[in-house]
């Protein structure tokens, strides 16, 4: 009954149409595995989280300058403990003491972004109860209100962080969305990286099957020749080495196209249980790009222009920051507002009374062995450095960006160069294969034209590989579609 089943279902296998199984085959071209791997891929994820947090930090700079509103206060508290009373004739008594005391405030708050200071409007009620305190040993209840109170903490000759995290933190929200743009054509770099790689490795195996067939039949050939004494035992041998060769060379590249594969769907996020196919894509397009252009464009649109913006303004930060901390400082506090305190919460409200406070601190470094000068001294050369390092950096990139530009152009010639040197060989192969099988040349030329077309075929996908990573790194570099003539731009709305 076993077997029964067994042959039943080996049958069913047998009898399955081809298209189902070829359904299950998946074919991308290299658009469609950048456009997928920009939706799936764990890179474009991390890019779009990326965006969102740079979003949220900067709405939550901008909620600093706007008022916020804060309830605080304490629950009703209990305190029971012996208290020192100091009596007119200088006698101390101890006396024990048990209250409750309760308390709710209500402010709004403003930072005044020019001046770093901090302006409130509060107001809050307190109650406080002392048990068995009273002459007849009954509970005192007090109450205490603050209807209004206008404060200021104004910082002197300090630094005003939120001075220039209003330079900063637009600039850094700017730069993420340009860096966002930025990591999807990096995606749409890489992935080309790697389809040619994974086709690189496609093509090789197509080779090696090739190889082994053909010098398998020459093998079979050259044994027949040498039995009947048309050639000699080292060209045996030689043909017999060339199948070996082969064979071994196209187990190598079945596991390079195993590791090729994997990787690239690792990068698009594919499952590896998915089977795939690509296809060798035909020339990118021919884009005219003018050197100054496209380094206007890159200037303008690539994050790293703005990032060299926002490194020095954090090294002018940085020396801003120490002069700040080492010099003279001081802090003007000063509040104006109403209160009253009342034994019964009606009365607490009426007949309010003023309350003013106004205090100025003050720090001035006297002596502390240079250290305030020396912190100085290497903010102002760390300062320096960035600038310097910085115009070297802008340099560099200007550089790329023409070196990028200059380079395209030849890239073209050499995918039509190695196209036409892909057809030639081809065709001296074949031309070398019929010679070979009519005796007119030994099998050392026939192994050379082979080798020469493996290598030429070779060498016309590495040239379109190149060609296709010089147009993405152009996109990359400018952030320009060159094809449509338009900026590149993607949604940051999740």
């Amino acid at each position: 009954m076993n077997k029964t089943i067994y042959f039943l279902v080996i049958a069913i296998a047998f009898l399955l149409p081809v298209n189902e199984v070829q359904a299950q085959v998946q074919t991308f071209t290299l658009d469609q595995s950048i456009e997928y791997a920009k939706q799936n891929s764990p890179l474009s994820r991390a890019a779009r989280f990326s965006i969102l947090s740079a979003k949220w930090r900067y709405k939550s700079f901008r909620a600093d300058l706007l008022p916020s509103l804060d309830l605080s206060g304490n629950a009703p508290g209990y305190s029971r403990a012996f208290t020192a009373n100091r009596l007119d004739d200088g006698t101390t008594t101890y006396q024990e003491e048990s209250l409750t005391q309760s308390s709710v405030n209500l402010s709004v708050n403003q930072n005044i972004m020019p001046t770093g200071g901090t302006l409130s409007l509060s107001s809050g009620l307190n109650r406080l109860i002392l048990f068995e305190s009273g002459i007849n040993g009954e509970d005192i209840t007090r109450w205490q209100s603050t209807p209004l109170v206008a404060s200021l903490r104004q910082p002197l000759f300090q630094f005003n962080s939120l001075k220039w995290r209003n330079r900063t933190e637009p600039l850094r929200y700017e730069i993420a969305k340009k860096q966002y743009v930025e990591d999807m054509e990096e995606i749409a770099f890489t992935v080309t990286q790697n389809y040619f790689d994974l086709l690189l490795a496609k093509i090789n195996v197509e080779v090696a099957e090739f190889n082994v067939t053909v010098n398998d039949s020459i093998y079979n050939i050259s044994q027949g020749r040498f039995q009947v004494g048309n050639i000699a035992e080292n060209e045996l041998l030689q043909s017999e080495l060339e199948y070996r060769n082969a064979t071994a060379s196209l187990t190598t590249a079945i596991l390079e196209y195993e590791r090729a594969e994997e990787s690239f769907k690792a990068l698009l996020g594919i499952d590896d249980t998915q089977q795939i196919e690509i296809d060798v894509p035909t020339v990118a397009p021919d884009v005219e790009v003018d050197v100054d252009m496209a380094l206007d464009l890159a200037t303008e649109n690539n994050s790293t222009s703005l990032q060299f913006e926002l490194n020095e303004l954090l090294a002018d930060q940085a020396y801003e920051q120490a002069k700040r901390s080492t010099g003279f400082s001081a802090t003007v506090q000063a509040s104006f507002g109403l209160n009253q305190t009342s034994e019964n919460f009606e009365d607490v409200y009426s007949d309010q009374q003023n309350q003013q406070f106004f205090t100025v601190g003050f720090q001035i470094p006297l002596f502390n062995w240079g250290q305030n000068l020396a912190e100085v001294r290497s903010a102002r050369n760390q300062q320096m450095a960035t600038a310097n390092n910085i115009a070297y950096q802008r340099l560099q990139f200007e550089l790329s960006v023409k070196s990028t530009v200059r380079e395209f152009p030849q890239l073209r010639s050499q995918v039509e160069l190695a196209e036409v040197s892909d057809e030639i060989a081809t065709r001296r192969y074949d031309v070398a294969k019929n010679r070979y099988l009519i005796g007119r040349i030994d099998v050392t030329d026939l192994f050379i034209a082979q080798n020469q077309k493996d290598a030429s075929r070779r060498s016309y996908i590495q040239s379109l590989r190149s060609y296709w990573i010089g147009y993405y790194n152009l996109r990359r570099l400018t952030l320009y579609d060159f094809e449509l003539d338009t900026p590149i731009l993607y949604t940051t709305e999740f």
